[in-house]
């Protein structure tokens, strides 16, 4: 057999090419700067990644000892597209040495070009120069086989840019790849010290890392790769500043799949996204449960088809008279397979599944038609909040459902407030402002809900108008023993009251914590010191005359 020479390659444990010779290069037809940091099965043609995978299956074994070695005829695929029939040598490495094997190539004779319909799908993304989807499945699987024997744990990030879409219909097409590069080139040149860095596609990139990551390892390494990832891009005569939105996850190789855990990754960044994004979320190993995601997507709908969800109501006081306010309509879902399940489990599963347009007009009709029930049967009601996701204020059919419902049970002015969350008023704050505006002629009252735990940002406080202010319970429950808490209160009382609207205390659980609200010139109150909440039937006596519940001098006691 005659031979045209020969090359070697380094070969990582997740199959990506650590090291070349310059007659690899040569022979592959790429710098050796390109070959480095590609997928191995990414230079080879079809069989020969079989035959390959099935060496790394046999090799993945602690037991094959170092020094192994094993020959086979492998065919190389070159930059050019044509084929180089090739004698491989591997040998496995020891541990002193860096790679998982070495592989010297003994090359044959050329072959002619192979054409598109005949090149095998590619492992490698072209405009980044990253390993893709497809390459990600590959050194990930990688991973799980050689970590289930040595009984490691494998972490995957997820990183999503946050808001490309509007760089790509803003400045164009090129200059959205363009950015894209300069990001893949900074992970890649950041990332080294943590994992393997790839473009699963689109915006989103991934970082594979072949052991557990604990939750402060990633508090140095995350913002590391964020930072790199705002620091400023000039392109196309703009400067860009880009950031995005990180979730982790980590997961014993044993059982592990790379479907399972990029679900799961997927899962912990979404979070990252709901919590204003430009920040990054843990999953660690506490089993997010994507199979658990999926049952309860799937209990979820048929409970909303099969009229299995219900509203339990808590009444909202005034803090100076103790009169009965408002009521806050709260979903409840008990599922015969999964039990009870908590709207913090389940209305993140419908906001990522596309069940919440469904389940919020869902929820607003089921209020306005308790309060029609409550003004026929006992003449008179008082005004419902609902709480209402960033997701359902997006949907084009929002206001027409809205419309509709409102005519459908001749809902008075006043009768529905709708409580959004302080986050969602900075994903489109202009769009939101107009909703407000219109949502008043509907004669719909606005809230913030949860205000204090977002960005608390006074701009759009301007522009939104909201009717009340919801202070967050976890300033609330300690204005008590904390003196900064109790600033925060007093500042955001007096601030709401400057643009004219009242303030509402959530987790009032104490005479003593009431009392304090009233004297700091909050307007009303909800919690358990006053009412849990419970079934629209067990609350008929809330709407006669009110027992004294005034936060006054010698009530709020109990």
């Amino acid at each position: 057999m005659n031979f045209l020479g020969s090359c070697e390659l380094v070969v990582s444990a997740c199959g990506m090419i650590d090291d070349a010779s310059e007659s690899a290069a040569s022979l592959f037809a790429m710098s050796v700067g390109a070959l480095k940091g590609q997928l191995l099965l990414n230079r080879l043609d079809t069989s020969s990644r079989d035959q390959l995978r099935a060496l790394w299956r046999e090799w993945s074994h602690p037991s094959t000892p170092p020094g192994a070695s094993r020959e086979h005829a492998l065919t190389a695929l070159r930059a050019d597209g044509s084929l180089m029939p090739s004698l491989a040598v591997f040998r496995l490495r020891g541990p002193g040495q860096s790679g998982r094997f070495s592989l010297r190539l003994h090359p044959l004779a050329a072959r002619p070009s192979l054409n598109d319909s005949q090149l095998p799908e590619s492992f490698h993304d072209a405009l980044t120069g990253l390993p893709n989807r497809r390459g990600a499945r590959e050194l990930l699987e990688a991973s799980l086989q050689m970590g289930a024997h040595a009984g490691e744990a494998v972490s995957v990030v997820c990183i999503d840019l946050d808001n490309f879409r509007s760089i790509n219909e803003g400045y164009g097409h090129d200059v959205a790849e363009e950015v894209l590069r300069c990001i893949g080139a900074r992970l890649r040149q950041r990332g080294q010290g943590l994992g393997r860095v790839c473009r699963s596609g689109g915006d989103e990139f991934l970082v594979i890392r072949r052991s557990a990551c604990s939750e402060e390892e990633m508090r140095h390494l995350v913002p590391q790769l964020m930072s790199a990832i705002q620091e400023p891009i000039e392109v196309g005569g703009e400067t860009l500043i880009v950031t995005a939105s990180v979730g982790v996850a980590t997961h014993d190789c044993v059982g592990g799949s790379f479907d399972a855990l990029m679900q799961r990754a997927g899962h912990a960044m979404s979070r990252a996204k709901r919590l204003g994004r430009n920040t990054w979320y843990f999953a660690a190993r506490d089993p997010i449960p994507c199979l658990q995601h999926q049952a309860i997507k799937t209990r979820l709908y048929r409970a909303l088809e099969q009229g299995r969800l219900a509203l339990h109501y808590q009444p909202i006081v005034d803090l100076r008279s103790g009169e009965l306010r408002a009521f806050e309509a709260l979903m409840r879902w008990n599922d015969e397979q999964l039990g009870e399940v908590s709207p913090a489990r389940f209305i993140p599963v419908a906001e990522e599944s596309g069940l919440m347009g469904a389940l919020g007009a869902w929820t607003i009709e089921q209020a306005c038609r308790q309060s029609a029930a409550w003004r026929e049967a006992h003449g008179a009601s008082r005004p419902i909040a609902v709480n209402i996701s960033a997701v359902q204020l997006q949907r084009g059919e929002f206001e027409h459902d809205l419309r509709r419902i409102l005519d459908a049970y001749a809902m008075p002015s006043g009768m529905l407030e709708l409580e959004v969350t302080e986050s969602a008023l900075i994903h489109d704050s202009a769009h939101l402002a107009c909703m407000s505006q219109r949502l008043r002629e509907l004669g719909v009252g606005v809230a913030i809900d949860d205000f204090g735990t977002g960005y608390s940002n006074l701009l759009y406080l301007k522009h939104f108008h909201p009717a009340k202010i919801k202070i967050d319970r976890s300033f609330v429950q300690t204005i008590l023993s904390r003196d900064e808490d109790r600033a925060i209160v007093r500042a955001v009382i007096d601030m709401a009251h400057a643009i004219g609207a009242r303030v509402v205390a959530e987790g009032v659980e104490s005479g003593e914590v009431g009392r304090m609200l009233r004297e700091l010139g909050c307007d009303e109150a909800q919690g358990y010191h006053f009412a849990r909440p419970a079934p629209a039937e067990t609350l008929v006596a809330w709407l006669g005359p009110q027992p004294g519940l005034a936060c006054s001098e010698g009530a709020c006691a109990g």
